[in-house]
């Protein structure tokens, strides 16, 4: 009798730890780790159009000078040392902003897949990579607006740091985004920060009107949980920075800035 109750112990025993170890390996992963938004997974494009930093040599053709496209301008130095770096050709560009943790490479490829669980040289990662929505284009920065997305992760590292907007005083003592593109190095000013549902889409990148840009960029301006000067015009730039929001599943924070032109550029 005795026997069959020790035994009985010893596998409630090994049950009670397996179910443990379950729990804590849970536990574990979901503190380290808060998914981008699920609707930033779209369609895949069947191959991302990068232009050739180096063009051919053309074939000479006299009288025909005058229609000669230029070569494309060289690559930043800096794009230039991260793809050594990472030996990772799909980094386009790096964000900044100054005074948090925000500070990463921006890779692209033609999905919105695979960088939510990879890191810059390709290993599986819970904690991702920053990346580019698939259907912009930093080389030529055209887009009405142009998409990054980065995990919200618990350890303060990615896009953890833009929940912190939410505070009046980290908002207005954050006022710009720093942007290396494959050719330029540009600055965004924010003008909203807000947290909002699934239920609202900001994931457009190109409208098909002037109007319905400018209608939505005063959507994004009225959303925000703070007012700022920021006059906005149907022919600006906007670059929209998107993490899930660690209240709920299908709640995003959402930081908006506007591309400061060259006239306007100021000692940052």
């Amino acid at each position: 009798m005795q026997e069959k109750l020790r035994s009985f112990v010893r596998w409630l025993c090994i049950f009670l730890c397996l179910i443990s170890a379950i729990v804590f390996a849970y536990l574990f992963y979901d503190s380290v780790r808060v998914d981008v938004p699920n609707e930033a997974i779209r369609e895949p494009v069947e191959e991302l159009y990068i232009p050739q930093v180096i063009a051919e040599e053309p074939q000479k053709d006299e009288g025909a000078e005058e229609d000669e496209e230029p070569p494309p301008p060289e690559l930043m130095p800096r794009i230039v040392e991260l793809r050594a770096l990472y030996d990772n050709p799909d980094i386009v560009g790096f964000i900044e902003i100054t005074g948090t943790n925000v500070s990463y490479p921006v890779v692209q490829t033609g999905n919105n897949v695979f960088y939510l669980y990879h890191d810059l040289q390709w290993n599986v990662s819970s904690a991702g990579s920053i990346f580019l929505d698939y259907e912009n284009n930093l080389y030529e920065l055209a887009d009405d607006n142009t998409i990054i997305y980065g995990h919200n992760m618990r350890n303060g590292s990615k896009f953890h740091n833009i929940r912190f907007f939410h505070q009046e005083e980290f908002f207005r003592s954050h006022t710009y985004i720093s942007l290396y593109t494959p050719y330029r190095e540009t600055v965004w000013d924010i003008f909203s920060f807000f947290h909002t549902t699934i239920d609202f889409c900001y994931l457009t990148t190109n409208f098909q009107s002037r109007d319905a840009f400018y209608e939505f960029l005063l959507e994004l301006q009225s959303r925000s949980h703070f007012t700022t000067d920021a006059v906005l015009s149907e022919d600006d730039q906007i670059l929209i920075l998107s993490t899930c929001a660690a209240i709920g599943g299908d709640n995003r924070y959402v930081l908006v800035a506007r591309l400061r032109h060259e006239a306007e550029k100021q000692q940052v």
